[in-house]
């Protein structure tokens, strides 16, 4: 393949799509976490446009939410947020990339949805490349006004910001926020949060080992206990071969005073993270894409691979027979494993046939659709009582029939993808980005779930322009969430 946009490729890491017959209900509903910032029942998408240019400085970035209905996702009723929004902290700078991050939580206990930002390259006053989190508040009318999260430790560290997820690690009912910088380090913000800026106590953690970086960072319940369990990847450094790291993962399970560092759970590493009930037992199972090549990382592959390890009442059961291991040459994954496809380059879990078991999404961000080179493509497999089905895959392309648009070179469609429920029907959507969409402008699609899983009757895609927004480069669709 040819040499790649560089800056956007390390950043953000031809079928048909036919409906299949729904499989009996037999399993606890596998619903995901869903975001509702305005409080009107129906789930939300939330994005940003990282690279995005606001008010002439470059790369400043926005955060956008687009609302749901009972029709779906629906540009006209959005919210846009950048640092020169009223009542937002901070102004936009220059490489700020304003949501570099997002986590979404209700951090104050209001009823609405939170988002936490990340602006990883944001300069807060003297400290340079120090980045910052804003909390943007939900309420009836979305998400308005913002309160800066303090960084505990600012000499210690750069780019506070550069991961965020949410979740109860410590049951007290209270939603805490972990933060990731450039080092090996997370720290716990506990919860709860207020407007005027006070928090809970936090708490630094760090990889089992000394790490060059973490990759990618998620919480979700595995042994479904009521506290969110914290999962990590990161890399550290080879001594000899070939390989310059090797990635790896952890799971911290949730416990009275956090994340139980005391036990680290070992797991497979990799660049994306998801958690969810695929086998519908109500424990999370996790799902770590690795788009790592052998020639740079020792637990790499040639096209990309997504490892799923089960959850259980004692966590999560790695050992060496994960739940799935799974390439483009394995039984029942579409296409072929070929070299940098970026397999797993996004993972999410939920429900999209009503079934009561979560459906895995994998992004493939640099699939050639046929000899044109980067296009991408997003494929769903099935949940079921075993786990992943190896029956009833579909890929998702933007030369499928309903898919809006046509397959270009460098696209990279399936770059980001997430599976949320925004219509309250109890089958979630499948919203895929395609991140260097017309040169980095960057588009989202959507289709909508239903019985039989996600259809492209009714698909619909929308880019800055539908945002009112300028068109211009910016990873519009980076870091969705739902």
């Amino acid at each position: 393949m040819r040499k790649r946009t560089i800056l956007l490729a390390t950043a953000l890491t031809t079928g048909l799509l036919t409906a299949l017959p729904a499989t009996a209900a037999t399993a606890a509903p596998a619903a995901g976490p869903t975001a509702d910032f305005n409080g009107d029942g129906y789930g939300d998408v939330a994005f940003a446009a990282p690279y995005a240019k606001v008010d002439g400085k470059g790369m400043a970035g926005y955060v956008a939410v687009v609302h749901g209905g009972a029709a779906g996702l629906d540009p006209a009723k959005r919210t846009v947020v950048s640092q020169n929004t009223a009542g937002v902290p901070g102004d936009a700078g220059t490489e700020d990339t304003f949501g570099g991050a997002l986590a979404q939580a209700d951090l104050n206990g209001d009823g609405y949805t939170d988002l936490a930002v990340g602006a990883p390259g944001d300069r807060d006053g003297t400290d340079g490349d120090g980045g910052t989190v804003t909390v943007l508040w939900g309420s009836a009318n979305g998400l308005q006004n913002g309160t800066t999260v303090k960084d505990p430790a600012v000499s210690a560290h750069n780019n506070w910001g550069n991961l965020l997820t949410a979740g109860d690690f410590d049951g007290d009912g209270a939603q805490d926020l972990a933060v990731g910088t450039d080092t090996d380090d997370v720290h716990i913000v506990r919860g709860p949060f207020t407007t005027t800026g006070t928090t809970g106590a936090t708490r630094k953690i760090s990889t089992p080992e000394p790490a060059w970086i973490v990759d990618a960072m998620n919480a979700g319940d595995t042994n479904a206990d009521g506290r969110s369990d914290l999962v990590l990847t990161y890399r550290v450094a080879m001594t000899e071969g070939e390989a310059t790291s090797w990635s790896k993962g952890v799971a911290y399970l949730g416990s009275p005073t956090g994340p139980d560092t005391s036990a680290p759970r070992a797991l497979n590493g990799g660049t994306s993270l998801a958690l969810g009930d695929i086998d519908g037992d109500g424990h999370d199972e996790i799902a770590l894409g690795n788009v790592f090549g052998k020639g740079s990382d020792h637990t790499g592959s040639l096209g990309g691979k997504v490892v799923v390890v089960r959850g259980s009442e004692g966590g999560p059961v790695n050992g060496d027979a994960p739940m799935a291991e799974l390439t483009q040459d394995s039984p029942g994954v579409p296409g072929a494993d070929e070299e940098r496809d970026n397999f797993g380059g996004s993972v999410s879990i939920d429900d999209t046939n009503g079934d009561g078991y979560g459906d895995l999404a994998i992004g493939v961000g640099f699939e050639d659709i046929g000899t044109t080179e980067d296009a991408g493509a997003a494929i769903l497999m099935n949940g079921s009582a075993s786990g992943v089905s190896r029956t009833g895959a579909r890929t998702v392309t933007q030369n499928t029939a309903g898919v809006p648009g046509t397959a270009e070179a460098t696209d990279y469609f399936g770059s980001e993808t997430l599976l949320a429920d925004v219509t309250k029907d109890g089958h979630a959507e499948f919203t895929i980005t395609a991140s260097f969409e017309d040169e980095g402008i960057g588009a989202v699609t959507a289709l909508r779930g239903s019985a039989t899983g996600p259809v492209t009757d009714g698909a619909s895609t929308f880019g800055p322009g539908s945002l009112g927004q300028i068109r211009s480069y910016g990873a519009f669709g980076a870091n969705l969430i739902g």
